[in-house]
């Protein structure tokens, strides 16, 4: 109860404060700049056309700009809340873990209007994303002619220490365009996007054992090449009703390497018992296509209206890896009997049909919405490992080679009902979703079938006694499904004694959403949430001393009771300040249902404060401070330690403002990513991201044509799956 209490008295504190700040703002009149972020009872956005350290970025790093956003391991969370899922113009990203941030990457921030952070998506929206949702929207031209839009950029990373494999030549370049026309029925977009550059990644393991210490550290030397490109088209074939389509195409490479290093110590004598070294090629090769169809159909002028989506995505990568792994004496000399040697080759192929109607229908007494959508997946994938002799032949390894195919088919209708009664409004939705998935190990000769019928509703009400405040509460109920790649029971190695694999078993997990919030002014927003995960997954390392093998598998086993206080204050203090600062305070409790593994609970506390200085009258010249800490929270299962991030950045636009001019220096301390430790079989495991978030960003901007933009809000219909794809 002690949680609880707390997050009463600081709701209480906000009350005080709002009070407070009303008082003070009557004293003085300020004539406030626009707003980077505007946060209110069902939605906060954040403007990346004024972000200061956005500009010349990339989606990705547009994400992480915005209040509460937190970006680790592939995973994008709402600070204190959880997870959330990923769109773009309403449609879910069909990828996830590094494949996602590798597309996020190779999306120029200067093709994004805004970021929208939907804290409780209605029964419209799909179910998938536990803590909501975040919506990429892109620009549109809106005036009458043409607009083009270039930029172009160059990155450079700052590591430490500098000087990695030999090299300290980690940088990028970027090239970017699109190109839109308008006439008074045609409205038609291309872009090109261009990227490559090279980088590191990576990640270290510890496992505290009795009589043996284990690290196991993975670096991997990455060169990069993207080429993505969107075009769409609309026309308007009445006053009533207009067709449109879309394509979206790239292909995405990262040739590399990894450095595995494994050693083994005793803790006693703290020398080295033994260590083993991997070396390991890669060569990824990523293929998206994506077809949209779409028309609108108004059926008169009272807001009675059709729309239709279909969807077609395919997602196909390659992947063709030299693996080689050696062992060490204590001494340092080599163990001519720990020699391993693979030759690997994978692929997996994603394709989706979607098919999807949403109609409204207003009336005196309330505005209805319904719809469904039939969904239809097909994802194979295979991993063939050869093992090596000393002569280069190749012999096929089937313990740890895998072919799998896996289908899933949803068939969903929702209802919704929205009242407007004088300072009261009300939204009541319920969806419905029938899975049938079947998966298919041609290895193992597993078959893995599972049928589920679930149901999400969802409640908002909102009491507006004013124009200046309005209190809410907010229900929803959330799906979580796995991604396709941990479904598969493929084998992913990392070194001759550990490896990744997936569970044809996995579940997906189910998460309730509840929150009241007070806005007031646009100014202060306060909001009181709780919310319970059941069923949740998540990878766990699994290790054998006896064998020295360690292994990484997701598992069903975790519930989750999370609830605190976000407090959201934007003080408009004066004409060349753009303030925002959010504090949120949460209490976290994960029970295991596994005896091998142990709950945690604790506390969590994140700050943050994003703030654009204004240096001149006409506000062409800009400069931006923006840090965030986050302290020792429960993720998961797990814990983690203190991490925090501090962004610089400077503007400049001239010649009429056609032409921009940034520079950004990103993560400056070289301090954003945690350190998670989880306890199993009573052994402490700790895992560390490599701090490799630091660098130099210079970008160039340049317009003409028409000025005027307004954001794309297409609805397109295969929005969940795209974000499972791996």
């Amino acid at each position: 109860m002690k949680p609880l209490l707390l997050c009463l008295a600081l709701m209480m504190l906000h009350f005080h404060l709002r009070a407070q700040i009303d008082t003070n703002l009557k004293e003085i009149e300020i004539k406030a700049v626009k707003s980077t972020v505007k946060n209110n009872s069902d939605k906060l956005i954040y403007d990346v056309a004024t972000s200061v350290t956005a500009m010349g970025s990339d989606a990705l790093n547009a994400l992480s700009k915005v209040p509460g956003v937190k970006i680790s391991d592939g995973q994008v969370g709402i600070a204190g809340k959880g997870n959330v899922r990923v769109m773009i113009n309403d449609r879910l990203v069909q990828l996830s873990g590094i494949e996602l941030t590798r597309y996020l990457k190779s999306i120029p921030a200067g093709q994004i209007s805004r970021i929208e952070l939907i804290k409780n998506p209605g029964a419209n929206y799909d179910a998938e994303g536990n803590a909501g949702l975040i919506n990429i929207i892109t620009k549109k031209s809106s005036q009458q002619g043409y607009a083009v839009n270039l930029q172009t950029s160059g990155k450079r990373w700052f590591h430490n220490p500098a000087k990695v494999y030999g090299t300290r030549n980690f940088q990028g370049l970027n090239a970017a365009g699109d190109i839109s026309y308008n006439s008074e029925k045609l409205t038609a977009r291309a872009s090109v996007n261009l990227d490559r550059g090279r980088l590191l990644e990576g990640f270290r393991t510890d496992f505290s054992y009795p009589k043996q210490i284990w690290m196991q550290s993975d670096t991997g030397d990455y060169k990069y090449r993207m080429l993505n490109y969107e075009a769409g088209l609309d026309y308007k074939i009445s006053t009533k009703t207009s067709i449109g389509f879309s394509y979206t195409g790239g292909k995405n490479i990262y040739d590399g390497n990894d450095h595995v290093n494994n050693t083994f110590t005793n803790p006693g004598t703290a020398l080295r018992d033994s260590s083993i070294k991997a070396f390991a090629t890669y060569y990824p090769v990523a293929r998206i296509n994506a077809v949209n169809l779409h028309s609108i159909i108004n059926f008169d002028t009272s807001g009675r209206k059709l729309i239709l989506n279909a969807d077609y995505f395919n997602h196909y990568r390659t992947d063709v890896s030299d693996f080689e792994s050696n062992s060490f004496k204590s001494d340092g000399s080599p163990d001519p009997s720990g020699r391993t040697r693979f030759y690997d080759t994978n692929k997996q192929q994603i394709r989706i049909y979607t098919f999807k109607a949403d109609a409204s229908i207003p009336t005196h007494f309330a505005q209805f919405d319904f719809g469904g959508k039939l969904s239809f997946i097909d994802n194979y994938s295979n991993a063939f490992y050869y093992y090596k002799t000393a002569q280069d032949e190749l012999i096929f390894n089937p313990g740890l080679s895998n072919e799998f195919d896996y289908t899933e088919n949803t068939q969903s209708l929702y209802a919704s009902m929205n009242i407007d009664h004088q300072q009261w409004k009300y939204k009541i939705g319920l969806r419905s979703e029938l899975t049938q998935t079947k998966g298919y190990s041609h290895v193992l000769k597993q078959n893995t079938i599972n049928n589920y019928f679930k149901l999400f509703p969802s409640v908002s009400i909102n009491y507006q006694p004013t124009a200046e405040q309005s209190l809410s509460f907010n229900f929803g109920r959330r799906i979580n499904r796995p991604t396709f790649w941990n479904l598969n029971p493929y084998k992913s190695l990392y070194t001759a004694y550990s490896y990744g694999q997936g569970n044809p078993f996995l579940q997906p997990e189910y998460n309730n959403n509840f929150e009241l919030l007070h806005s007031y002014k646009n100014i202060l927003s306060s909001s009181l949430f709780f919310n319970m995960t059941e069923n949740g997954f998540s990878n766990v390392i699994l290790a054998d001393a006896n064998t020295n093998i360690v292994y990484t598998t997701p598992l069903n086993f975790i519930k989750t009771y999370r609830y605190g206080i976000s407090e959201n204050l934007s003080l408009p203090l004066a004409s060349w300040l753009d303030n925002n600062n959010q504090v949120t305070f949460s209490y976290t409790q994960a029970k295991s249902k596994l005896s091998n593994i142990e709950g945690v609970n604790g506390f969590g506390l994140y700050l943050a404060t994003n703030n654009n200085i204004f240096l001149n009258q006409e506000k062409t010249l800009a400069a931006a401070v923006n840090f965030w800490y986050q302290f020792p929270e429960v993720d998961r299962i797990s814990r983690t330690n203190a991490y925090y991030k501090l962004d610089l950045g400077l503007k400049a636009a001239i010649l009429k403002k056609k032409v921009d001019l940034a520079l950004t220096l990103n993560d400056l301390f070289l301090s954003s990513a945690p350190v998670i430790t989880t306890t199993v079989n009573n052994i402490r495991q700790k895992f560390t991201n490599f701090q490799m978030n630091r660098y130099a960003l210079l970008s160039l901007s340049y317009r003409f044509g028409n000025s005027g933009a307004k954001s794309s809000d297409k609805n397109t219909g295969n929005a969940e799956e795209r974000s499972r794809a791996r």
